[in-house]
């Protein structure tokens, strides 16, 4: 490829001219595909003229696929195929026009015989990245993480590749892996607030014991003493398994001082106020939560609010 690379400008330039009668004999391509088809087995080498054709309607489908004119762009990169049925390069397009066209079963045939065409080691990370994708998209975890083996080997291991391996645990189940490929990163980047919220988000989904789930947030909070997503969740959970109501009550505090209409830190408020045998006041941020609330957070107000009007 590398000499077609060297010689891009100079096809480009004679598609942009010649792009009228391309498109002409684009439309006649599929027609004639079928009937090249039936000489192959016999057909030399290809020539150098035909090394030209191909380099030229390459191009030229290149061109279209930048245009997002799919059909000719698809007609041309078949052509090429007929002519070079191993080249890696016209493969990967072909996958790329089947994606843009929504056609995720071709795609994935197409990336995959480009994959299989090229020397081992040799894939280039675009390719690697599509055939990623659409393996997450069908569940297929391991192939997916090989082929985030693969792209590592050729870039340094990073908070990218980090994240997907992670993203791919949690989607396939795996939650103590996920926690570790999370710590892994951490090893790297102790204070990355977004990986250690990913990983407090694991441990509350999995319903961590309290030790580590507290010592969590705490480190959390090291990081980013203002998060008041974690200070509600923290001050919440403290309140409701049996831990000291006042830090609990500190920190809520600090949530509704920031953010005084934001029903999930008043409901959490009062609440606490509530177990405080405050109810007065308890009673005042559960309304005023309630006034606030979304349909999707108004279930679990309104329960609290019941209870502690039935309690004299």
């Amino acid at each position: 490829m590398t000499k077609r690379v060297k010689d891009t400008d100079r096809f480009i330039k004679r598609v942009k001219t010649d792009m009228l009668r391309l498109m002409a004999f684009a439309s006649l391509l599929l027609i004639s595909y079928s009937l090249l088809a039936a000489k192959k087995s016999a057909s030399p080498a290809p020539s150098p003229e035909q090394e030209l054709q191909f380099s030229y309607y390459w191009y030229a489908a290149r061109q279209a696929i930048t245009e997002e004119r799919y059909t000719d762009a698809y007609a041309l990169l078949e052509f090429c195929r007929w002519l070079n049925p191993n080249d890696g390069t016209t493969l990967f397009q072909l996958g790329i026009i089947h994606n843009g066209l929504g056609n995720i079963n071709q795609a994935k045939e197409c990336f995959e015989r480009a994959y299989a065409v090229q020397p081992k080691g040799t894939a280039n990370e675009e390719l690697l990245e599509q055939l990623k994708r659409i393996y997450i998209t069908d569940g297929l975890w391991e192939k997916a993480l090989a082929m985030q083996d693969e792209i590592d080997e050729r870039t340094e291991y990073d908070a990218y590749s980090a994240l997907t391996r992670y993203r791919i645990y949690a989607m396939w189940g795996k939650t103590k892996k996920a926690i570790k490929e999370i710590d892994r990163y951490l090893e790297y980047d102790p204070t990355n607030i977004r990986f250690l919220l990913f990983r407090l988000e694991l441990l509350e989904q999995t319903g961590a014991k309290k030790k580590e789930l507290y010592a969590m947030y705490e480190r959390v909070l090291e990081s980013d003493p203002f998060n008041l997503m974690v200070l509600n969740n923290y001050a919440y959970h403290l309140a409701t398994h049996g831990g000291d109501l006042k830090e609990a009550e500190r920190m809520s505090a600090i949530t509704i001082r920031e953010e005084p209409s934001n029903p999930v830190y008043l409901d959490t408020y009062g609440w606490i106020m509530h177990l405080q045998g405050q109810d007065e006041l308890a009673k005042f941020y559960l309304n005023k939560a309630l006034w606030n609330a979304t349909d999707a957070s108004k279930a679990e107000i309104e329960s609290h609010l019941k209870t502690v009007n039935s309690e004299k």
